[in-house]
């Protein structure tokens, strides 16, 4: 086996197996009980002694199998299964690298940091290493051109806030003890434009060869560790831009494990896809300008001209709910804008420097501006599934290429080449297909943990139809009701940002607990106030959906508002539909289906959770495709009684 690394020809040397790994040329056969034998000793290591789950077994079996019949597998392991330690445990007995990649940072931080140290702590040979995207890393070059003076300014000459600026001396003064150069690993919560000038993008790196600071900089020195390991954590998001890459990022590997895969699909869609704005052009147009001579920075000029046009043009398009292809007038500007991009990189690459500071802020510029010329010409020639459309982020509207359709792309240059174990609590039953997987396994482990006892679910009895007059009175006054009978620890989900807003600033003049809302503080800061208080309740939507691991006393009550469908005119969805002969049954439910379980999947983490759902869309109890949805939530006692569910919560209070 032999790593990649470009700038390393020394080829990695290989640690013999350990006991119970038989290898045989291509082929390693890992003994089952011998695996078994190993996740007894990590688990009689874990604090209070661990348990044995029999769920757990069955999944370290089954994943030995798949390592040592190089067969995919697709791994359904409810809500206290132990998956982690489940995969991690074979996949250290596989005599070859693995790549374990997740969807989530949080899970990748308690991999790096807990489930793959107490595995290795077992495996002498075993090494793990953190990758992740070169922009998660303070570039040493950088922070040496910005110094630690009086006054700093962003590439662009213009100054930086004050508080921008006590945060990157706090970054520069981090960087001469920090061994990782990992942002993540900062004490506070780094300011996006602090971020963007202490690092570099791909385009915009030297290269290891002709960076002053290439011997030691971050992001190849974790290249370097991850070549040299047999165990690689990275994040979804980085092994689909290495597949988009040509598979140039992560070392050679022969397994790769998708924790958290019912999220892959539309990763994958994305990063194989592009995007792009206004803000896009502006960057180079300002950064392009401070280089080039009088002459050129006419250009640099009518491109800053060109950007606002086109973000008004798009704007405009967007509001009319025009949210497929581009129109003329969009067409036309961005035509204009892709001829001033040609014009400034040629000058850029004939520009001549006479100082290793003016080489990389050339650089600097230069390779976002061929990385966006790229784009460009991508956007103007949108290719047979592909699907070109507009989102809005913040105040930007963003042009967007998405795949429509990955399992071509997957089959041919992943699935080909490496053995996949995909797995998650919920796996939609159209995942496998939509993936371009064929051949494969599927195995489902149930939870378990006592959900008849512990859990009960609650859809009202007469309550308003979603979209009928009266229905966001009828969620205030019944969340009202069910919050008092809970004390607060409430987690309240939303899918719709401006009804979360309204009900909880309804809800919260009603009730004597505390009620977080999602946007008032950042995401982390939030679900810290949230554990440590014994009755807040946090009203959110999107991200908090999924990934959230509030065990304990925090939490006895989540909400859901609504059956999460997508909205009609989402156009990557639209597309879908469009490709599929039961767009209902393969598009829209198996995504519903999966975000439910993951928001009701919120509730009971440990085995000693108590606590109840309440779903506030009565399709759920009466829709004739209810029991597709059932069949991936948890077993709960069902309930449509009101004051069953609120004596319920009440008498959890104690």
């Amino acid at each position: 086996m032999k790593s990649f690394d470009p700038d390393d020809e020394t080829p990695l040397v290989d640690t013999p197996p350990e006991d119970g790994v038989q290898l045989d040329d291509d082929l390693v056969e890992i003994d089952a009980d011998r695996a078994l034998a190993l996740l007894d000793e990590i688990t009689r290591d874990l604090p209070g002694g661990g348990e044995s789950r029999e769920g757990q077994r069955a999944m370290v079996r089954a994943v030995a199998s798949s390592i040592s019949r190089r067969r995919h597998h697709v791994i359904e392991a409810g809500t206290g299964v132990g998956k982690s330690l489940a995969y991690l445990v074979p996949a250290v007995m596989s005599g070859g690298r693995v790549v374990v990649a997740t969807a989530t940072k949080n899970l990748q931080d308690q991999l790096a940091s807990k489930d793959a140290p107490q595995v290795a702590a077992h495996v002498a040979s075993v090494r793990v290493a953190v990758l992740k995207g070169r922009q998660n890393y303070l570039c040493r070059n950088r922070a040496d051109s910005l110094g630690a003076g009086a006054q700093l300014s962003f590439d662009d000459g213009e100054d930086v806030p004050r508080g921008v600026a006590d945060q990157m001396r706090r970054v520069l003064a981090w960087a001469n003890e920090t061994t990782s150069g990992d942002l993540d690993e900062l004490p506070f919560e780094l300011d996006g434009r602090a971020r963007r000038a202490l690092t570099v993008t791909p385009q915009e790196c030297l290269g290891r060869s002709k960076c002053p600071q290439g011997a030691n900089c971050f992001t190849e020195l974790a290249r370097d560790r991850a070549s040299e390991s047999s165990l690689v954590i990275v994040n979804a998001h980085l092994y689909a831009s290495h597949l988009a890459s040509g598979s140039m990022l992560l070392p050679s590997h022969e397994y790769v494990i998708f924790d958290e895969a019912h999220e892959i699909l539309d990763i994958f869609a994305t990063l194989l896809g592009t995007s792009l704005n206004a803000a896009r052009l502006r960057a180079l147009a300002t950064g392009a300008r401070s280089l080039l001579d009088e002459q050129h920075r006419l250009h640099a000029d009518q491109l800053l001209s060109s950007a606002d046009r086109f973000a008004a043009l798009l704007l405009a398009q967007y509001e009319r709910s025009e949210l497929k292809g581009l129109d003329e007038a969009c067409t036309l500007e961005l035509a204009r804008a892709s001829e001033l991009v040609t014009i400034i990189v040629e000058s850029l690459r004939s520009l001549a420097t006479t100082s290793a500071d003016n080489e990389f802020r050339k650089v600097r510029a230069l390779g976002p501006a061929v990385h966006l010329a790229n784009d460009l010409d991508r956007v103007n020639k949108v290719k047979d599934g592909e699907l070109l459309f507009l989102s809005r982020r913040d105040r930007e509207i963003d042009v967007e290429i998405s795949l429509v359709d990955v399992g071509p792309r997957l089959r041919d240059e992943l699935w080909s080449n490496v053995t996949g174990i995909l797995t998650s609590a919920t796996i939609p039953d159209t995942l496998p297909r939509n993936l371009g997987l064929t051949d494969y396994e599927f195995e489902h482990f149930s939870s378990p943990f006592d959900y008849q006892d512990h859990a009960l679910l609650y859809v009202p009895e007469d309550f308003p139809d979603r979209n009928a007059p009266g229905a966001e009175a009828a969620i205030i006054e019944e969340l009202i009701g069910l919050i008092t009978a809970a004390g607060g620890r409430t987690l309240a989900l939303f899918t719709n940002r401006s009804v979360m807003q309204r009900v909880a600033e309804a809800v919260e003049v009603q009730l004597d607990t505390e009620v977080l809302v999602q946007g008032t503080l950042s995401r982390q800061r939030l679900i810290e106030r949230f554990r440590a208080s014994a009755e807040a309740s946090l009203f959110a939507v999107t991200s908090f959906w999924q990934g959230i691991d509030v065990p304990g006393h925090s939490l006895s009550l989540v909400t859901i508002d609504r059956l999460p469908f997508s909205v009609p005119n989402d156009p990557l969805a639209e597309a879908r539909r469009e490709r599929s002969e039961s767009p209902f049954m393969e598009v829209d439910l198996p995504r519903a289906t999966m975000l439910l379980a993951q928001g009701v999947g919120r509730l009971i983490r440990n085995k000693d959770d108590r606590g109840a759902v309440a779903v506030l869309d009565t399709r759920l109890a009466t829709a004739r495709y209810r029991s597709v949805m059932f069949r991936k939530l948890p077993p709960m006692r069902r309930t449509r009684d009101g004051v069953e569910v609120r004596t319920f919560l009440e008498n959890l209070r104690g």
